[in-house]
């Protein structure tokens, strides 16, 4: 089936199983300005260039799923966006000239220098941090990794993006072109199975296929006994990454390690499977700054209602919400000394803080 048949396939079942009861869209920017599921998918069905217009609206989705987890008839809205945007790349009806930068750091990611494969003798299992943790918490990240090498010495770590930019954006063939080459690599090394610390590589990996056992890394601390740090932060509230949002192991053991720190964990009113965006899913800063910034102010009035520091998982969401409040990772509390929340660091800092990471790594 071609990209325009599955797009327009999206359309007709949520067209078809929507009863337009408008509970995604008293949550959504978005949908508030684009309508209804219902309206947009028999809009988009109406006629080729109507089809067309609606897959360029869908660069304005944060892809985050809330539509789909709030909806009380599956009818699964995120993916019919998902699909409009790759029959938008299909057809080259929208240029992604803006999302550039975050096209060449996912190709910087799949390269020397900061590619790498760390393999000990025997090894089955790796670490696959992504690109965004070592660069803004490296400290955490080779610490967590020296953790696992304690119980399995054999654990390697591979450094390497998941790709999931171009898969975002549309761009199918070039994403699965990237993810079957990491794939066919691991299969090739005898790797059975993924430890993921970065929750879009999580989730990528496990779309894309089942051969290789994908687990959270945070699943796995959870269930070690491990030394931990007494965490800097009495209480933290925790910013459940949107792309987690249908995952709940990795919600629970998330919080079984803070609270194994002594954290006391304050709950926003939207967390896990309803958490909100931080702002930067789907590349949406880069088309429509004022959707992202609606979904940042949502995520951080609920913080301060909550009058708890903002602890997350994810390195991209504490990167993005960092711009406004101090965040802190999962991985730094677990295992980094430290007396306040740190800034995070700016370019060129974080390119340097994964090279140094590649070669910490090895001695690790």
């Amino acid at each position: 089936m071609t990209n325009s048949n599955r797009s327009r396939a999206a359309m007709r079942l949520t067209a078809d199983n929507c009863i337009d009861c408008g509970l995604c869209v008293s949550h959504c920017t978005f949908l508030q300005g684009i309508g209804s599921p219902d309206k947009v998918a028999e809009n988009g069905l109406s006629s080729e260039s109507e089809h067309d217009e609606t897959a360029i609206k869908s660069y304005h989705c944060s892809t985050c799923s809330l539509c789909s987890s709030v909806c009380p008839v599956d009818a699964n809205p995120a993916n019919m966006f998902i699909e409009l945007r790759n029959h938008a790349q299909d057809k080259q009806l929208i240029g992604l000239d803006a999302y550039s930068p975050l096209l060449k750091y996912e190709k910087v990611g799949t390269c020397f220098p900061f590619k790498d494969n760390i393999l000990p003798e025997g090894c089955e299992t790796v670490f696959f941090p992504g690109c965004t943790l070592p660069a803004m918490f490296p400290k955490g990240t080779n610490a967590a990794y020296s953790a696992l090498k304690q119980q399995d010495p054999s654990i390697g770590m591979i450094l390497n993006c998941c790709s999931k930019p171009s898969k975002m954006l549309g761009l199918k063939t070039e994403h699965t072109d990237a993810i079957s080459d990491l794939f066919d690599f691991m299969k090739s090394k005898g790797i059975k199975r993924i430890l993921t610390a970065c929750p879009n590589c999580h989730i990528t990996f496990k779309e894309f296929s089942s051969e290789i056992e994908i687990i959270s890394i945070y699943e796995v601390l959870a269930n070690l006994e491990i030394k931990t740090n007494t965490a800097w932060l009495k209480q933290a509230t925790v910013h459940d990454p949107c792309v987690t949002r249908f995952e709940p192991a990795i919600h629970d053991s998330v919080r079984t390690l803070l609270i194994k720190t002594g954290v006391e964990l304050v709950e926003m009113e939207h967390t896990r499977e309803q958490t909100f965006c931080c702002g930067e899913g789907g590349g949406v800063p880069m088309h429509n700054d004022e959707n992202a910034r609606a979904w940042t102010r949502k995520r951080l009035t609920e913080a301060k209602q909550t009058g708890a520091p903002i602890v997350t998982y994810c390195a991209g969401c504490a990167n993005y919400l960092s711009g406004k409040k101090p965040v802190a990772h999962v991985l730094d509390l677990l295992f980094v000394k430290r007396d306040e929340t740190p800034e995070l660091p700016k370019f060129p800092l974080g390119y340097l803080n994964r090279l140094k990471l590649k070669i910490l790594a090895r001695f690790a």
